[in-house]
This record gives C-alpha cells, structure tokens and sequence, in this order.
C-alpha cells in the first residue's frame, strides 16, 4: 500500500512520466542515429573506395600510357627498325644476329624503367626474340607459334593497329620455355602490332611485359588484409592482378555485367557462404577492365558494434543524467505543492491559520497566495462568527432576564383600565387601551414583515400615548394613499423616526409639532417621507448624516448630536413604546412632575433623558442606524434611509422595494 501510495504521488508521477516521455525520444533517436550512422559508414565505405579506384584508375592509365610512350621509342631505335625491315623475308640465322643487340637495347630500357619485366618482338615465320635485363631468348617452338598467332591478344594487336592492346594473367613460361608455374611469375602483357617506317604492312608484334607484382603494388601497397581482397578482372571475369597473388588468373565469382562506360561504379551484398561480402566494382579506362574489391560484411559489422557499444554507453549515461536532472528539477518545482499539500491536510485536521512565508514567483505562487488569503480569512470568519455567537448567547440571555408573560402584563394592563373606569378616569383607560394595542405585535406575531397599514396603526398609537404626555402638542397627519397600505415593509422602521421628530421639534421653541407620514411610488420602489416641524439640520450635517448612512457608519454614542447612552432614543428600534415593553430608560425612569401636570417643557423632558437629542429624522442616534442597517440587511445597500433638505424642519426618506402582501389587509 505504502508503494501504491507513491506511484499515486504527483512527483512520482510526473518523474514516470517525465521519464518515459524522455526514454521514448532518446530511443527513436538513438535508432535514428544508429540507422544514419551504419548508413553513413556504409557511404563513406564506398565515398573511400571510389576515390581509391579512380586513383587506381588514374595509376593504371598512366602506366599504360607510359608503356605506350616507352614502345614507340624503343621502335624508333636505328636497329630495331632494321631488324623490322623485310623482317618476314629474313632467315632465321639473321633473326638470331640480331639477338645480342636487342639485348643490349632491352637491358638500358629495363635498366631505366623498373617496372618493365621484359620485352619481346615477335615474327610469324620467325618466333619471339627478346627477355629480360638479364637474359635474352630465341623462341621458334612450333607449338608455341600456333598458340600465339592464333591468340584473341594477337590478333587485335594486328586488327587495331597502333593501338596498345593489354592482356593480363600470362605466366612468365609463356614466353620464355625455361620458366616454370614455380620459378615465373604473372605478367601483364602490353603488345601492339609494328612495321617499319616505310613499310607498310604490319610484320611484327612487339610485347612490353610489366610484373604483375608491380602492377598489384598500385593498389595493394597501403590494403590491409582485413579489409578484403582487392584485384582487376578482365571481361572474362578472369583475375588479371590481385591483391592476393595465387588468385591471379583465378575467375572471379562476381563478374559485374558487360557493359557499361569508363567511371562506372556499383555494388551490392553478397551474402553467400562461407564469408559474406560486399561487392564493388569500378570500370577503368583502359583494357575494358574492372577494378573490384570483397569487403566483408563483418568488418562493417565490427564498425556498427562499435558504434552500438558507443550508443548504449551514451544511452545509458543520457538516461543517468535525465533520471538525476528530472528528479531534482521535478523535486525542487513540486515543493510547494507538496506544501500546500501537507498545509491542507493540516488545517483539514483542524489546524487554522497555517501559512506560508516563501512564495514562488510563478503559478503555485499565486495558488499559494489565495491559500494565504484563505487561511486567514477562514481564521477571521470562524472569529467574526465565535464572536456573534458569543453575542448571540448574550442577548439570549438579557432576553430571558427582561422577558415578562404576556398574559400576565395584559392581565395587569386590563386590571388597572378597570380600575381607571371605576374612578372615572377616561384619559389612563385610553392611554391603557393603545398601550395594549403597542404590545400585541411584540407578542403576537414573528414575523419580521407586516404591511404599512399595520405600520401605521402601530404609530397611531404610539402617538395617542405622546399627546397624553405631552397635552395633545403631536399633530399627526397621513398621507398615505390607498394601494400603498397592503406594502410590505420590516416591523418598528417608522417608530424610531417619529420619536426622534418629537424629541428635535420639543428643542424648539414652539410648543406644538406637526409630524406627516407621505409615501410615493414607482414600479420598483416605495418611497415613504417622515418630515416634522423641527429646528431642521444644516447642509453640513444633512450632508455628513447621508455620507454616514451611505457608508453604514454609526457615530460613537459620546459624540456631539449623537444619541445618549441611556438608549432613551429607541436603541432597539422600538422608540418610546419600545422602551415600555423592553424595560426602556423612560419606562424604567417613570414620567417627570411636568408629565404628569401634562404641560411640561421638552427642555425639562431632554434634562431628565440625560443629554441633547437630534433632530428628527436627523438625529445621529443608535435608532437611525438601525433602521438603516436592518433595511440594507432584508434588501440590500440599494435601499435605505436618506435625508432631504428643506427650509424649516427635516425631512427623512424611507427607500424601500415595492412589494405587496397577498391577501387583504388587515388594517
């Protein structure tokens, strides 16, 4: 498992990978290599050999011309051209006079010219006179004349006269009868037919003799014996000088097809037992021969095996060099996603926060940036969110301990409105009833919507409770038409407003304030107004009260203008009523000496409340922004609270979605 587990790892993988990828390429060009390479020996091989027979060629000609030049000049001599004179009609007795002197000249050419073996001049009726530098012959043998004047060589000399006919592989006993197979050697003839000067038939032939030795030593002087066998070959196919002497005058087993122009070159595989070769063959200039050389096809096979013994070894340290450079490229490119990986893991077991402080600069970089990001801010959400919960267990907690029966505080409202009409007292027993008609909807329903009537409804007797306290000094007008009423908007948003109209308009001097409710709308927006009669706002403060509520800010509870810290202005959002039903500061506080006259200043109600309160709609208290803020929380920032500005009081503009609730309202 531990195994699989590796080959299942990306490094692994990607090594694997890396390395077959490069495997596969270096073998095909490792074959392609050694493929060109065997080819290429194999083109040089033959590149080698054809530079070697066009110089052979070149040798050969040059001897042939030279044997041709030397032949001329040894017929321009005064007494070979005597003897040549009414040759055919001279006995053999003057034939033999000349022998000593054709001696003389035959011994100063062969003396001169080394590699001439010997001449000889020949007459049908007469024979053959001539030899070497060391001996000089007669030869008038009957058998031999047949042999001779009928030979395919003689009769060219005769038929193509002056041309220099050359003929290969005669023995020296060919022409001398004291040689033998054992004591001659092979000679290459090189005979033309002659005449003398002014006669006009042909009446002689004369034979310059070159050692085959000599001839083989063109070529075979620099030919290892390992590279194969290297010889000429007349049309025969006969061999008429070898590298290898016992195989002169031997027939060759690859005899090239007659044919063919000077220069021409070829070869092929023989692959016949017992050594298989290759065979190539050039044609000379001269004679109509071939030069031809046996290469055996090991000694190519010992160059391939080298150069495989070379490939492998190059292969095998390419493949050590790859596996060491991938391994440690690859190791060191994939270390930060090991990282990231082990990273992962760690906080998948619950370790948050973990991060890194080295980061590439290419791709896993910016993978392992967000990851940074990430950590971080998971680490700040689960911190945010132990945080709200914390608060969330608080204020479950300040709910139980706040928390009254219902029945129990409508059986006690019910009790003193009872006891209000037994005394008479008409005004606590209205004040009760909308007192009790606040509080229903604290307990009666969960919902966080209801429809503007609702709203309103609410706010009536809100304001029924504010003119008993403050002697009917709240004139409160609606301007609501009639398709608006079945809107739907959040629960206590209107609340806060007008209590925070009433609290700027008692800084006044007037005593009376006049508080509208207008609403307006379009296909996609309820616009609900709350303007009063107050003291108003400056452009300044309107201004930074819209940057505010904007921006979703909330000013400290310490500021100038602000709201004070006993909540009196509807923290919760619930206003005075709010404060009633929650346990409110003014609830808590009980009503002033001049509440309960019912004629007292709103300087003496600010004094009891514990600090100055804002304009309406205007004010910067805890009330505005919760409103706000719990409408851009339901709709969205497109929605909201916004201030308007006008000459004498303030006017506040409630941003809503238009939506109505299905079914009639209950207004």
């Amino acid at each position: 498992m531990k195994l699989l587990g590796r080959f299942q790892s990306l490094r692994t993988q990607l090594i694997i990978s890396f390395m077959v990828t490069s495997l596969l390429v270096l073998m095909a060009a490792s074959y392609y290599i050694y493929s060109y390479m065997q080819e290429m020996i194999r083109d040089q091989n033959e590149r080698f050999l054809y530079q070697q027979f066009q110089q052979l060629d070149h040798n050969v000609h040059s001897l042939i011309s030279d044997v041709d030049r030397l032949s001329s000049l040894f017929l321009r001599d005064d007494e070979i051209q005597d003897l040549l004179v009414n040759l055919s009609e001279k006995s053999e007795l003057e034939f033999l006079d000349y022998k000593n002197s054709l001696h003389a000249r035959i011994a100063t050419f062969i003396d001169n010219y080394s590699y001439v073996h010997s001449i000889y001049l020949t007459a049908e009726n007469q024979g053959v006179v001539g030899g070497t530098g060391m001996t000089t012959l007669v030869h008038s043998d009957a058998e031999w004349k047949a042999r001779f004047f009928t030979s395919e060589a003689y009769l060219r000399s005769q038929a193509e006269y002056p041309k220099l006919i050359v003929e290969g592989a005669f023995h020296e006993s060919f022409y001398n009868p004291y040689k033998t197979a054992e004591t001659g050697g092979t000679v290459i003839s090189m005979m033309r037919g002659t005449r003398a000067i002014y006669d006009p038939r042909v009446s002689a032939t004369l034979i310059f003799n070159v050692d085959e030795r000599y001839f083989a030593s063109i070529y075979a002087s620099s030919l290892d014996g390992e590279d194969g066998d290297m010889y000429i070959v007349n049309d025969q196919g006969i061999i008429v000088s070898s590298s290898r002497p016992e195989r002169v005058g031997t027939s060759s087993p690859y005899v090239p097809q007659a044919g063919g122009e000077p220069g021409d070159y070829g070869s092929y595989d023989a692959t016949a037992e017992p050594t298989p070769v290759q065979v190539v063959y050039y044609k000379l200039e001269d004679a109509g021969w071939y030069a031809m050389k046996e290469v055996p096809l090991s000694l190519f096979r010992e160059q391939v095996y080298s150069i495989q013994r070379m490939m492998i070894l190059v292969f095998l340290i390419s493949l050590c060099v790859i596996f060491a450079t991938t391994y440690v490229w690859l190791k060191r490119m994939t270390r930060p996603l090991l990282d990231l990986s082990d990273k992962m893991k760690n906080m998948g077991r619950g370790e948050l926060g973990v991060t890194f402080d080295e980061v590439p600069d290419n791709e896993l970089g910016t993978v392992i940036r967000r990851f940074n990001e990430m950590s971080l801010g998971i680490v700040d959400l689960v911190d945010k969110n132990n945080a709200m919960q914390e608060q969330k267990r608080e204020l479950e907690i300040e709910a139980l301990q706040y928390q009254i029966n219902p029945h129990f505080l409508y059986n006690t409202l019910n009790m003193i409105r009872w006891m209000a009409s037994m005394i008479k007292a008409d005004n606590i027993v209205s004040s009760i009833v909308a007192l009790g008609n606040i509080l229903r909807p604290a307990f009666t329903s969960k919902d966080a919507m209801c429809t503007l009537a609702d709203e309103l409804k609410y706010l009536e007797n809100y304001v029924k409770i504010i003119n008993w306290r403050f002697n009917n000094s709240v004139e409160f007008v609606l301007e609501v038409a009639s398709e608006h009423l079945n809107a739907q908007v959040p629960r206590f948003i209107l609340q806060p407003l007008v209590e925070n109209a009433i609290s700027a308009a008692k800084q006044g001097e007037e005593y009376a304030i006049r508080i509208v409710i207008r609403t307006e709308s379009d296909d996609e927006e309820l616009r609900i107004h709350v303007i009063d009669s107050g003291a108003g706002l400056s452009r300044e403060k309107l201004a930074e009260l819209n940057r505010q509520l904007e921006a979703g800010e909330r000013r400290s509870e310490g500021e100038a203008g602000g709201t004070p810290a006993d909540g009196s202005q509807a923290a919760s959002g619930s206003g005075e009523a709010g404060a009633g039903a929650h346990g409110g500061a003014d609830a808590r506080r009980g009503p002033s000496a001049a509440e309960r006259s019912g004629s007292g200043s709103a300087s003496q109600h600010e004094g009891a409340s514990g600090g100055p309160r804002s304009s309406a709609g205007g004010g910067t208290g805890i009330g505005l922004h919760n409103v706000n803020k719990r409408i851009r929380l339901y709709f969205g920032d497109a929605y909201g609270l916004r201030f308007e500005p006008r000459e004498r009081g303030a006017e506040v503009v409630v941003r809503l979605p238009s939506t109505q609730k299905q079914g009639p309202s209950q207004h």
